[in-house]
């Protein structure tokens, strides 16, 4: 017997494709070169090379299709066809799953298909050179098992490729052999009824009855479908029988895909026979396309979603990270259909990823917009977006009238809804991003009155049921808000196009009824301000990462909310209000020149006259963001006009907080006797308020004046008391600032191990944030402890991670601080070869924040050195 004996036993993929692919074979001396087995399987050569070196794995098909040819060319081993099947399948499986970004897992081995497959094939006759007599041209499909190419079906070759989805495909394909009945819904333009196209294309060889496109858009009788499935099928109504009894008679014991093609518009007639024929007919499967679920017994939904669009990216786009997007690819692929030399450069891909972004992955829209690049330059393109709906017309003559537009397409999904589903549909245009179920019921309902007429009212416990249509018909998405839990961890967003089409809607509206408009802008507005002031009550509290990622999921509302309050139309008080809050959101995520942008544009706008608490809080904060990023002269006006409007305001607990800007400005110009006394009245006046977080953070910036002053045995009482106040509030990340003091006290009296034990647990803290300015401080006070004990190529590798952080951020190394670091960063150049300055300093700089801050509590630096930085 051949292939008796194992040499060796190979563990990965290609190297079990390519022991089987050199056994000799029954009949033949020959062994079957990479070009043989490509021709049989159906694939390019370099691609078969690729799988043996590696470098790529097989999709499901292809491997079916792999493992029928290794079958019918008796490269299985006797007796264990199915168990090397089987490892074969699964080496591509843990290969698959151990890819970096594998989001979707790759369908299991079919036992029932291999075993099919194995007794069709046994019975198969082999030709004296080995190869299978019904391998010539246009029959390599019958090494899958059946007779490919013999398949009974209507599918038509389509003019263009399909693009991506392999997963999805991969997974479809499996719910049908093992569910039967899969509907595809998806918003319009989605590519449904492609993608239920390809998967009828690729599973014929599995119906040896056939694979039937049933196109239903044209149809608009819900009585004729049974006779248009009918005439699909050739047959005819048999007299005296309904002709749905006449269909189950028929289909009864037929192995067949049956693909029911935009069934939307006739749901419940779809529903009603989709139910019926599976119950009845145990080997007909049913791909349904519809832009909602039938919602019946046996049916399982798949979420068709757009394709994947470039990660948005504050950074510079290059063509190697968004050329494997697959909308990207399908953009391509179509303007190459007009202009063939058409490349991705390095120079373009920021404008492709914009133009992918704003079309929102869908095919529809992706294709009709490469469809206008024989007129119009990627730029003028892309700007020409803002008005999509008249750009984007230019569909194939072909195609049916509500494919060749993009607003066709909405259309045909908006005239399907009920009066109060429209109604929902377009208020929900008002949101930027994503919302909750909350701000929908509390922005886009409200009952009616006098003063409001019929045609605006939703009441308040209408919209749970509306959106769960709108959902249900794919016009509305719902995402997982990340890092959230709770209420508010689902969330629900229009894609872009969408967005624009409600917003048309509701501005063609806004002229016959002018308040529905003005009134869900400034239910919007109100509905932001509240959430923003019920943040601010517990932004300086344990509660505190809670709110920031509940403001993280709002920044886009919150965007829009703040814009309104600049137009003529909005509240500037709205905006101030707003923004006096959000300048410790901005702060702590690191955001610091969007929020200084804003806070600029508020304050512009203020008369001279009006003095208010939001104004107060307003300039305070922006005089912080201007501090952090090195703008002294500038943070002092501001920080002085914060102080002079809280004395006058009268607000005690306002004053404590906008003095201690002032402290840190008075030191920096070393007027420390000034500095004390604003310091100890910014702990008098919080002591009084009874406010123990602004009291904890007033104690910390008077144990910096007492330390500039040299008395360091009161002022680690003080940070003591600081680290207290901040502990008993439960604000985690506000310690990190005494923790830092108590530190640097400890490394100037010598106490290293002590001052690292300070510098470690401070920036363990700083683990949760996204801002970098505090864990920046801490890796800074972390290597003078190091220097100090003479780790000098370490401290250059923090240093070096503090400064990239800093510079990402846009922030300088403060007044207070700028004297030691100079003189770190001289010793060091004094202490240490050029190279080896060079190999620590370069080290630092390649670090993520993540990394640096494993490094700094890592107790080994030579074995993080060794780790790939990534």
């Amino acid at each position: 017997m051949p292939h008796a004996t194992r040499e060796w036993e190979p563990a990965s993929f290609d190297q079990l494709l390519r022991l089987f692919r050199v056994r000799p074979r029954v009949g033949s001396k020959k062994k079957l070169r990479q070009i043989d087995l490509a021709a049989l399987v159906g694939v390019e050569t370099r691609t078969l090379q690729l799988w043996e070196s590696g470098e790529r794995l097989p999709g499901p098909d292809n491997l079916q299709r792999l493992i029928g040819v290794l079958l019918a060319e008796r490269l299985l081993l006797p007796g264990e066809e199915e168990q090397e099947a089987r490892r074969l399948w699964e080496t591509v499986v843990q290969a698959y799953e151990e890819r970096p970004g594998a989001y979707r897992r790759y369908p299991s081995f079919d036992e029932r298909w291999f075993r099919r497959l194995l007794q069709e094939t046994t019975h198969a006759p082999v030709a004296e050179d080995g190869l299978h007599q019904e391998t010539h041209a246009g029959e390599r499909g019958k090494h899958t098992g059946s007779a490919y190419h013999n398949t009974p079906t209507n599918l038509r070759p389509h003019p263009t490729a399909f693009i991506g989805r392999g997963p999805d495909l991969a997974e479809i394909k499996q719910l049908l052999v093992h569910t039967q009945f899969v509907t595809l819904t998806g918003a319009g333009g989605c590519g449904k009824t492609r993608l239920a196209q390809r998967v009828g294309k690729d599973m014929r060889d599995q119906y040896v009855d056939g694979v039937w496109l049933v196109e239903l858009a044209t149809l608009t009788d819900a009585a004729l479908l049974p006779g248009l499935i009918a005439t699909t099928l050739a047959h005819q109504e048999q007299p005296g029988h309904p002709l749905l009894e006449t269909l189950v008679a028929v289909l009864q014991t037929r192995r067949m895909l049956l693909i029911l093609d935009n069934c939307e518009h006739l749901v419940e007639a779809c529903a009603s026979v989709a139910e019926h024929l599976h119950a009845v007919c145990p080997s007909l499967a049913l791909l349904i396309t519809s832009r909602e679920a039938l919602n019946v017994a046996g049916e399982t939904v798949w979420q068709v979603a757009p394709l994947t669009v470039p990660a948005r990216s504050l950074q510079p786009v290059t063509a190697a990270q968004i050329r494997h997007t697959e909308a990207v690819q399908l953009f391509l692929a179509r303007v190459r259909l007009l202009l063939p030399h058409f490349e991705l450069t390095d120079q373009n891909a920021l404008v492709i990823a914009s133009i992918c972004q704003q079309l929102d992955g869908l095919p529809l829209a992706l294709e009709l917009a490469a469809a206008r690049m024989n007129l119009l330059s990627l730029e003028q393109l892309a700007e020409r977006l803002e008005d999509r709906f008249h750009l984007l017309t230019a569909g194939r003559r072909t195609a049916l009238p509500r494919h060749q537009t993009l607003r066709a397409t909405l259309d045909w999904s908006y005239e399907s809804l009920s009066q109060q589903e429209r109604r929902l549909f377009r208020r929900l245009s008002v949101f930027a991003g994503d919302c909750t179920l909350e701000a929908m019921e509390a922005i886009c309902a409200w009952p009616a009155t006098e003063t409001d007429p019929a045609e605006l009212t939703i009441e308040p416990g209408e919209v749970l049921g509306l959106l769960a249509q709108l959902v249900n018909k794919s016009l509305v998405l719902t995402v997982s808000a990340h890092g959230e839990t709770g209420p508010h961890a689902l969330r629900y967003r229009l894609l872009e196009t969408m967005k624009r089409y409600g917003q048309e809607q509701l501005e063609e509206w806004g002229g016959k009824i002018t308040q529905e408009l003005f009134l869900l802008q400034e239910r919007h507005a109100r509905y932001y301000l509240e959430l923003v002031e019920q943040a601010d009550r517990h932004l300086r509290s344990s509660a505190r990462e809670t709110w920031l990622v509940q403001l993280r999921a709002e920044q886009e509302n919150l965007r829009t909310t703040l814009a309104w309050s600049l137009t003529p139309q909005g509240e500037l008080e709205v905006g101030m209000r707003i923004a006096g809050v959000l300048y410790l959101f901005w702060f702590h995520e690191g955001i610091w020149s969007e929020g200084r942008r804003w806070l600029e544009k508020l304050l512009a706008r203020v008369p001279h006259h009006v003095e208010s608490i939001p104004l107060v809080r307003a300039v305070h904060g922006l005089s912080i963001l201007v501090w952090v990023q090195g703008e002294q002269q500038l943070a002092e006006h501001l920080a002085r006009e914060a102080v002079a409007l809280a004395r006058r305001s009268g607000d005690d607990a306002l004053l404590a907080t906008t003095l201690r800007l002032l402290v840190q400005v008075e030191l920096s110009q070393g007027n420390q006797k000034t500095a004390r006394e604003f310091a100890e009245e910014s702990v008098r006046l919080a002591r009084e308020q009874g406010d123990h977080w602004n009291l904890a953070s007033s104690l910390s910036v008077l144990g910096t004046v007492l330390q500039v002053q040299g008395d360091h045995t009161q002022a680690e009482q003080i940070y003591q008391e600081s680290l207290r106040g901040f502990e008993e509030t439960g604000d985690r990340w506000e310690q990190t600032g005494p923790l830092r003091s108590l530190g640097y006290l400890a490394w100037m009296r010598g106490e290293y191990e002590l001052a690292t034990r300070f510098y470690t647990r401070s920036i363990a803290l700083c683990q949760g944030m996204r801002g970098t300015w505090l864990l920046t401080r801490s890796l800074e006070g972390l290597a003078r402890v190091v220097c100090a004990q003479g780790d000098f190529p370490r401290t250059a590798t923090l240093l070096a991670a503090a400064e990239k952080q800093r510079i990402a951020l846009g922030a300088v190394v403060l007044p207070t601080a700028r004297a030691n670091y100079d003189d770190t960063i001289s010793f060091l150049h004094t202490s240490l070869s050029s190279q080896a300055f060079e190999e620590a300093w370069h080290l630092g700089s390649s670090m993520s924040r993540e990394q640096s801050i494993v490094y700094a509590l890592g107790s080994d630096s030579d074995t993080f050195s060794k780790r790939p930085l990534r």
